[in-house]
């Protein structure tokens, strides 16, 4: 091969690389447990060891040392019962492990913060601001139609917390007038997520702000009916 022919070869590869780099470095930081991905797979990705000490007993090592998660009896109701707990993954960009809890019907999670070995308060999805030091914590209740999410921030402080969407009370009855999906945090650290109207299919984006009066709230969303 001539040099200019390995030339051209070696600049193309850097160009991918660095492509790929500037991928990895721009997506979200994202754990979740809403993927088909088995516990013994995501308990490889614990970089200080995690895995079963026994049937409803996880131990988890963070820098801080080991912590267990222990799940409560009944244990034979398809997990709609009692306490579990399933491993879900580790993020070294969030230095975070995600850990699934399921409450009698609840489908949420927890934090466990690698550095410091904090364990937070989460959902079974954490979806984490670009500088890591506040993330998005979704939470399903079976049965409930939409989701619950909470914004916190990596101290364990709550920020807001809500139903994903919008309720209105029709003829006397709450009625989910939207739903929120597909949030995604801004460069600038904003929050953002799509609605849907339930009876109209329309569509458009929300941001979360925080008004001068401290509180936060949705705004951009448009009238369904």
């Amino acid at each position: 091969m001539s040099f200019t022919a390995l030339s051209r070869t070696l600049l193309c590869a850097t160009l991918v690389f660095a492509g790929t780099a500037v991928l990895a470095k721009d997506a979200p930081i994202l754990l979740s447990c809403e993927t088909e991905k088995v516990e013994r797979t995501a308990l490889e990705e614990a970089p200080r060891g995690a895995h079963r000490v026994g049937e409803h007993v996880l131990e988890v090592t963070s820098q801080k040392g080991r912590q267990k998660f222990v799940d409560k009896p009944p244990h034979d109701e398809g997990g709609m019962g009692g306490i579990h707990w399933r491993y879900c993954g580790y993020d070294s960009r969030a230095k975070a492990h995600l850990i699934r809890k399921s409450d009698k019907g609840l489908f949420s999670g927890a934090l466990l913060l690698d550095e410091t070995g904090k364990r937070l308060r989460a959902g079974h999805t954490a979806l984490f601001s670009p500088d890591a030091k506040e993330f998005l914590a979704i939470e399903q209740e079976d049965g409930v139609d939409g989701e619950n999410w909470a914004v916190y921030d990596t101290t364990g402080k709550l920020q807001w917390k809500g139903y994903a969407g919008t309720i209105a009370k029709i003829n006397g009855i709450e009625t989910v007038v939207s739903t929120f999906e597909h949030p995604q945090w801004t460069r600038q650290g904003v929050l953002t997520a799509q609605y849907l109207c339930a009876s109209t299919k329309v569509r458009g984006i929300v941001t979360l702000v925080r008004e001068p009066s401290g509180a936060w709230r949705w705004h951009g969303h448009r009238k369904c009916s």
